[in-house]
């Protein structure tokens, strides 16, 4: 039996609008299921790729699959198998919507018209909440929590829909500790749980590493992809990060200590 892939890219070119190429010769394969984590500098097309494989953005050249499916061709089929959660949510802060609307969303968004939630949607939305410990936040309205918490909510949102694949574009990015610590537990129990895989852009490897399978790091083009112990080599950091980069062994662990990541440690 063939193994099914989560990403399938061959000599894959995408531009930004502007004409300045963002990714090129990227060539990789992802079993699925997976937890998998993206990573790499600013500017290094790691939101582009999450992009171009749900169809948003077009390759000028190459192709990248998702399970088996076509970015181009199928693209209607595979955002029916993606939970997605962008890097900037367009929830607007005016809006008064209720924490319980918010999650809710990821079950209601997939049904037809008119939309009407069950008890067993809104069970599975109380469940989602539960998993970040935002369930007393029922009743709350959105836009008067934290950013962490609203995170936290965002990431229930996606926890609460279906689809065989969650992406989730710096799901971390201005969380506190905590919500980085619940939201991470949160993931990996998903996916210990269920024949679902994940995929997480990051900027920074620590919050992560130990729950992740495989890690593709980025700087336009694919510059290491295996496990978290595999991309941590000094050569690899140096030459994506810049001779500043080193690697710190200290109590058994490994540090990886950049100008762009601060301290990202793995075991």
């Amino acid at each position: 039996m063939e193994p099914r892939y989560l990403f399938d890219a061959a000599d894959l070119m995408v531009r930004y609008p502007n004409g300045e190429v963002a990714l090129h010769d990227v060539t990789f394969k992802v079993k699925a299921p997976s937890f998998t984590a993206i990573i790499g500098p600013n500017g290094s097309g790691k939101s582009t790729l999450l992009k171009t494989a749900l169809g948003m953005m077009k390759p000028m050249k190459g192709y990248i699959r998702v399970l088996g499916y076509d970015s181009q061709r199928d693209k209607a089929k595979i955002r029916r198998l993606v939970r997605y959660v962008p890097q900037r949510d367009r929830i607007g802060l005016t809006v008064p919507m209720k924490v319980k609307d918010i999650v809710l969303m990821g079950r209601l968004l997939k049904k037809l018209p008119p939309r009407l939630a069950s008890s067993h949607d809104v069970e599975v939305a109380k469940t989602a909440l539960e998993q970040v410990d935002m369930l007393d936040m029922w009743n709350h309205p959105f836009p008067e929590l934290s950013g962490g918490q609203r995170q936290r909510v965002l990431v229930a949102r996606a926890l609460a829909g279906e689809g065989e694949i969650l992406m989730l574009d710096e799901p971390l990015t201005g969380t506190d500790i905590e919500s980085q610590d619940l939201i991470v537990k949160a993931l990996s129990e998903y996916h210990e749980n269920n024949e679902v895989s994940i995929v997480i852009v990051t900027h920074d490897l620590n919050p992560v590493h130990t729950m992740v399978e495989n890690v593709l790091l980025l700087k336009g083009t694919v510059e290491g992809i295996g496990e978290p112990c595999s991309i941590m080599d000094p050569e690899i950091v140096a030459r994506v990060y810049g001779p500043t980069a080193r690697i710190v062994e200290y109590g058994g662990h490994k540090y990886c200590v950049m100008k762009d990541l601060g301290f990202d440690r793995h075991d």
